[in-house]
């Protein structure tokens, strides 16, 4: 079996020995200007420090200055103001009202109206004497001699069928009329309606034409005019 020994000439072998010592010293000095502690310290000395200071936060604003109570209670809401005093109101002093005093008769007489009493004679109304006025005795004017107005033609059927027949076969109304000194009827007007508006509106023309009087009469039995109700009643 062969065997090979691989050697190197001797020469080479120093060279290679001295290389390889070259290459330590290299990196021995290398090593030794790394760790240099002057080298270090001129590093360090050549970093410069400095302080960052914090800029301080700005003070705080002063407080409001106080108010006098009196504007603090113009700026609060809602403050209640002055109370309203009312004016004192002087009514005027109401004079009484006083009644006048009317003067009557001493005593009974003749005299004036104001004066008139139970005397014997006088110009106003007394219980006694004479006079123009009503009263107990004397020469006043004499009712009993008046006469009144004294219906002579009444209102025919014909003359409410007329009016009424078509509407209102049975009715009643009244009205106020005067009877004039030549006995025909004047101014009337409906005081008790039929219970039909064209029946009273046609009630008084037929009352005003048809209806005949005689004329009422003074104390004297002169004829005067006169006033009354005439009730129209039919039943057709």
């Amino acid at each position: 079996m062969s065997h090979y020994r691989g050697t190197a000439p001797t020469p080479d072998k120093a060279k290679a020995i001295g290389g390889v010592l070259l290459v330590h010293a290299g990196l021995a000095a290398m090593i030794l200007a790394g760790l240099n502690v002057r080298l270090v310290q001129q590093s360090i000395e050549r970093l410069t420090t400095f302080d960052i200071e914090t800029p301080k936060p700005p003070p705080p604003p002063p407080p409001p200055p106080l108010q006098k109570p009196s504007e603090r209670a113009k700026n609060e809401e809602g403050a209640a103001g002055k109370k309203a005093v009312p004016t004192e109101v002087a009514a005027p002093k109401v004079q009484p009202l006083v009644q006048p005093k009317i003067a009557a008769a001493p005593v009974p007489g003749t005299g004036s109206a104001s004066s008139a009493g139970a005397a014997h004679a006088g110009s106003g109304p007394g219980a006694g004497g004479s006079g123009s006025g009503p009263g107990g005795g004397g020469t006043g004017t004499d009712y009993s001699k008046f006469t009144p107005a004294q219906l002579v033609r009444n209102i025919s059927r014909g003359d409410y069928r007329a009016i009424a027949g078509d509407r209102m076969p049975q009715g009643i109304a009244m009205v106020s009329l005067r009877v004039e000194p030549d006995g025909t009827a004047d101014n009337c007007r409906v005081v008790r309606s039929s219970g039909d508006a064209i029946i009273d509106r046609n009630l008084c023309p037929l009352v005003t034409s048809r209806l005949r009087f005689r004329p009422a009469r003074d104390d004297r039995g002169l004829p005067i005019p006169y006033q009354l109700q005439y009730v129209a009643r039919w039943s057709l």
